[in-house]
């Protein structure tokens, strides 16, 4: 089977698979029970890292800021890829590693729709964000008024895309149409999707540029000045934040889909001229992308911070305390 490594197509091609099959064979078991345990505890910090996300946006002091719902469903999209998608991947590998040939059509398939599901719900979740701060930026007044309504719809929106593009990889898995068919549309998403964050974000920056140079000329109230100055703040804040994710997955990411690219023109380099390693940590690299979001979080949310580690030290008490009450009662008697 070609493409063992890589999130391109179901295929047969003998001459490939039996090179990559040479290949796996020969891999040391050290090298094997490493790869699957450096997965192992990624699957781990993304799914305690995402679930603290969770437990912690759905505060109602930070949903307050209805930007979050989409930092929501970001850090929803991130747990399933550690609940499914990375253990799916720990499987496929360890059935290649010990049989030297790929598991059933069925289950790859499944495996890499799962995948591709979670995978473009963070890039939508991302792209859905920066026109959301777009908005807030360019149409303050607008943005203000929008209803719960709306963010419910386009985070409906992020799901049913990425929902699409799943189903369609389900199909051409099924030969339903050729695999470039599915290659060129997978492609147009994520650059488009690029284009349109890397444009908004642009946007942002010029628009924040101006009303520097033009804060001297205006004249407000002193109260409306301190409130605008502290809400101007917060939405630099978000931006910033949502940037340094941007900026991570992209990082994250790109490696990942480059070498797709290249393995989609050249074909017969998969298994002759690209080690199995570079394979490997790409796509390793491409599940860390789910962790480091609750670490940007973590860093750069202040009240997400406190709300955290107010947690953390609320549950200790109690800890401390139901371990102290059995030596009061031993004590009293």
């Amino acid at each position: 089977m070609g493409r063992n490594f890589t999130s391109s197509s179901f295929q047969n091609n003998s001459n490939s698979s039996q090179q990559a099959q040479m290949q796996i064979s020969t891999i040391p078991l050290s090298e094997q029970v490493a790869w699957c345990l450096a997965l192992a505890l990624v699957a781990v910090a993304i799914i305690v890292g995402n679930t603290l996300t969770i437990a912690v946006f759905t505060r109602k002091k930070l949903l307050r800021l209805r930007a979050n719902y989409f930092l929501l469903t970001l850090a929803v999209a991130d747990l399933l890829v550690g609940a499914f998608a990375v253990p799916m991947y720990i499987h496929q590998l360890i059935y290649y590693w010990k049989t030297n040939k790929g598991t059933d059509k069925g289950t790859y398939i499944a495996y890499k729709a799962i995948d591709i599901f979670t995978g473009f719900a963070s890039i939508f979740a991302l792209t859905i964000i920066a026109l959301e701060r777009l908005c807030a930026v360019m149409c303050p007044l607008r943005h203000r008024i929008a209803s719960k309504s709306t963010y419910y719809g386009l985070i409906a929106v992020v799901w049913l895309l990425s929902l699409l593009v799943a189903v369609l990889y389900f199909m051409n898995g099924f030969e339903v149409f050729k695999f470039k068919i599915f290659f060129y549309f997978i492609m147009f998403f994520i650059f488009a999707s690029l284009l349109v964050i890397c444009v908004t974000y642009a946007l942002i920056w010029a628009n924040v540029t101006k009303e520097k140079k033009e804060k001297p000329k205006r004249e407000s109230k002193y109260q409306e000045e301190v409130e605008q100055q502290k809400r101007s703040a917060q939405e630099k804040q978000l931006v910033t934040t949502v940037l340094i994710l941007t900026l991570v997955f992209i990082l994250t990411w790109i490696p990942f889909y480059i070498l797709n690219i290249v393995v989609f023109i050249h074909e017969e380099w998969e298994s002759s001229h690209i080690p199995y390693e570079v394979f490997t940590f790409t796509k390793l690299l491409h599940y860390s992308n789910s962790f480091a979001n609750p670490i940007v979080y973590t860093i750069r949310i202040p009240r997400f911070n406190r709300i955290l580690v107010g947690s953390f030290r609320r549950k200790k008490s109690a800890l401390l305390e139901s371990l102290r009450r059995p030596k009061k009662l031993a004590s009293s008697l």
